[in-house]
């Protein structure tokens, strides 16, 4: 029988939050929708799609969510206004995303594990929405000197598959950020593919 410490340190050691992102930078918030510099950096294909078909935020961002991701209609306008101020004032924030080893090439294929409501809200902004601090859009701002420094933190982790990708997706959530609910998507993911939740 394994001792209370002996348990402890493989609970720890199975969890998501034990495993560290294989990748990490810092992305501009002004290019986090180019074609170039931004996220479509690590998904060749959303890359060429933007190109050819100058995809929006919204589609860019729908292209990069995978099967198993909740609605990302969970925050209010209200909710997204503030975070976007708050990102401007300089509040850090991160977002994760994740690759399949050997789906297409190195951080190639990557798709958005965690962050999806806070790069909705930015795309909201980015697509004019809403306004900032009561009257500066998207528009107002792009060309100004204020976002040199305003950058997102990208975590890329790899994983063997999206069923592994989805089980640190539930472990990550399950009780703290998302509701049995807003993990029902997470679940039927797992069934569809012969998984036990």
């Amino acid at each position: 029988m394994k001792s209370g410490l002996e348990r402890l340190k493989e609970i720890v050691t199975q969890s998501a939050f034990y495993r560290s992102p294989n990748y990490s930078v810092n992305v501009s918030f002004k290019d986090l929708f180019k074609p170039v510099g931004g996220l479509l950096a690590y998904n060749s294909l959303v890359q060429e799609l933007t190109e050819e078909m100058s995809l929006s935020p919204y589609e860019i961002l729908e292209k990069l969510t995978p099967e198993f991701q909740r609605s990302n209609q969970k925050w209010t306008k209200d909710m997204q206004q503030c975070f976007v101020e708050n990102l401007l004032c300089g509040c850090q924030t991160k977002v994760q995303l994740y690759d399949v080893k050997g789906r297409g090439g190195e951080l190639d294929d990557s798709l958005i594990l965690d962050g999806l409501q806070r790069l909705t809200a930015i795309a909201s902004f980015h697509s004019g929405e809403f306004a900032v601090f009561d009257e500066l859009y998207w528009e107002d701002l792009k060309s100004g000197g204020i976002f040199p420094r305003l950058n997102l933190i990208v975590n890329i982790y790899q994983f063997d598959s999206d069923i592994e990708a989805c089980r640190f997706y539930i472990q990550m959530n399950k009780g703290i950020t998302h509701s049995e609910a807003d993990l029902e998507t997470a679940y039927c993911f797992m069934r569809k593919h012969g998984e036990e939740v």
